[in-house]
């Protein structure tokens, strides 16, 4: 606000508002720097509020907000709308989740050879994070047995943990059914993991896909999320410092849109679609362009990398993708326009503010045909080690 440097010349009339006079000052030139008057905007509209809400005892109320309004059209003070604040209200902040502090984008892969120091070897660099699942049978979903190989490393995991097995039901896991085992889940990640590094949990992942025991569809979709709300209330309670990843198929199986899918701002730490080129049709910044941009629904269903990230950035949430890779076709070209997008819009190290930028991605190195190394895709393979992964 300008500091005050003096008061204007008064006209005449006086207005009684709850008893009060209100001064409405004359066109004159502003003594106040970079008034409205300085802009172009006569002064002769505006009253002195600070004046009458000194009187009344310091409660601006709407009550006058509007009886000064009216009191200046008249006498014919010009047109400007005055806004005064209303009775103070205790702010009721969105529930957003943890406030966390990033490490900037950090990069790595899942599959055999990530435990043995190979892949780092083969790119250059060390493995910032990596991928494990531990979600088919119930035993895999409370054991936890693929962090064993992780028990030395001190980095970043994304871990996927399901959520259902074959022959349960959202309505049973909304109802309580899966409380223990979700549970001693949590509780086993915590053991392996606390005090090594950031841990990401992705709760039925792919969960907009046909192939997952944990499926969603229309018709079981108000249970499903408040099973998922009430798997992420064991994390936060029982592992704080894990955070969720909402973890859909980057492209949609269902009939339910990834709005309605949503479990909530305050369950979500980052939006981590699972990305593969399907279509390895990407051979030129054209086509690139047309793919990355691509929305099933728009502004409503992403399928597209960009499309992902703006979906991210206007939930108010980081991105990262915690499955990616080729399965249809080496493809260098590819392998180079998504790691270019990411640095792109990689997060800052140390940011609390990273909504739509990457916070981390794992190359899925598990079957022949998506290995870059060891696999399928040599080219790729040569093209993705010369690049330089996370910052």
């Amino acid at each position: 606000m300008p500091r005050r440097v003096g008061r204007p010349l008064i006209t005449a009339v006086t207005v009684a508002l709850l008893g009060v006079p209100v001064l409405v000052p004359s066109a004159t030139a502003s003594p106040f720097p970079g008034s409205r008057a300085d802009r172009g905007v006569p002064e002769a509209g505006l009253v002195l509020a600070s004046d009458a809400v000194a009187a009344v005892g310091g409660v601006a109320s709407t009550v006058l907000a509007e009886r000064v309004e009216r009191a200046l059209i008249a006498v014919g003070g010009a047109a400007v709308t005055v806004k005064l604040p209303g009775p103070r209200r205790a702010a009721v902040p969105k529930a957003a989740g943890p406030t966390w502090r990033w490490n900037g984008w950090v990069s790595g892969a899942a599959g055999p050879e990530t435990d043995d120091g190979t892949f780092a070897a083969f790119r250059g660099e060390p493995l910032g994070i990596v991928g494990v699942w531990s979600d088919t049978s119930a035993e895999s979903q409370t054991s936890m047995g693929t962090l064993k190989a992780y028990d030395d490393y001190v980095g970043e995991i994304d871990i996927a943990v399901g959520g259902l097995v074959r022959g349960e039901t959202w309505a049973q896991a909304a109802a309580g059914r899966f409380v223990g085992r979700w549970t001693t889940a949590v509780r086993t990640i915590k053991a392996h993991r606390a005090g090594k590094g950031t841990t990401y949990i992705r709760i039925a992942h792919e969960m907009n896909g046909d192939w997952m025991a944990w499926g969603v569809t229309s018709k079981n979709l108000a249970a499903f999320k408040k099973g998922y709300r009430l798997y992420a209330s064991i994390i936060r309670k029982e592992f704080h410092e894990a955070r969720i990843t909402f973890s859909p198929n980057s492209g949609n199986h269902t009939d339910v849109s990834i709005d309605k899918l949503w479990p909530g701002d305050d369950i979500t730490d980052v939006i981590g679609p699972d990305y593969y080129d399907w279509d390895n049709d990407v051979a030129s910044p054209a086509s690139w362009k047309q793919e990355t941009n691509a929305w099933l629904v728009p502004k409503v269903t992403p399928t597209g990398l960009a499309a992902w990230r703006e979906y991210a950035e206007r939930r108010g949430k980081p991105i990262a993708m915690p499955e990616w890779g080729l399965p249809m076709g080496d493809d260098p070209q590819w392998i180079t326009y998504v790691h270019d997008y990411m640095a792109r819009y990689a997060a800052g190290r140390g940011s609390t503010n990273v909504a739509g930028r990457f916070v981390y991605d794992v190359y899925f190195n598990a079957e022949p045909k998506f290995k870059l190394l060891g696999g399928d895709n040599p080219r790729a393979g040569a093209a993705y080690a010369k690049l330089t992964w996370g910052k």
